[in-house]
């Protein structure tokens, strides 16, 4: 399933940890990554640090889009203060990277 954010939902979720989970057949990985972190960091998709400072999109989509809903392939890397995971089960989660060490 594919998640809309609305500024509610993004107020809310500031500097908290956000994990959603999407079906990569209906929203491409690094749609849903962006999504995430807007979320995550209270700001619209559109601000921010663009994705391929930190990642190469295509690549995420190459590596998650025809994912056999494997919760075992994983991938993380860090954006915007936060360490950002996606897994082959279509789960995007961010969370700050102090709490993300802490885990």
């Amino acid at each position: 399933m594919s998640h809309s954010f609305t500024a509610d939902t993004r107020e809310r979720a500031r500097g908290e940890p956000v994990s959603k989970q999407f079906d990569w057949s209906v929203t491409a990985p690094s749609t849903a990554v962006v999504q995430v972190i807007a979320a995550a960091t209270g700001t619209e998709p559109t601000e921010g640090t663009p994705l391929y400072d930190s990642v190469d999109s295509g690549a995420l989509d190459t590596l998650f889009g025809d994912a056999d809903g494997d919760p075992d392939r994983r991938f993380s890397f860090t954006h915007e203060g936060l360490t950002v995971t996606l897994t082959g089960d279509g789960t995007v989660s961010a969370r700050p990277i102090a709490e993300s060490a802490s885990r």
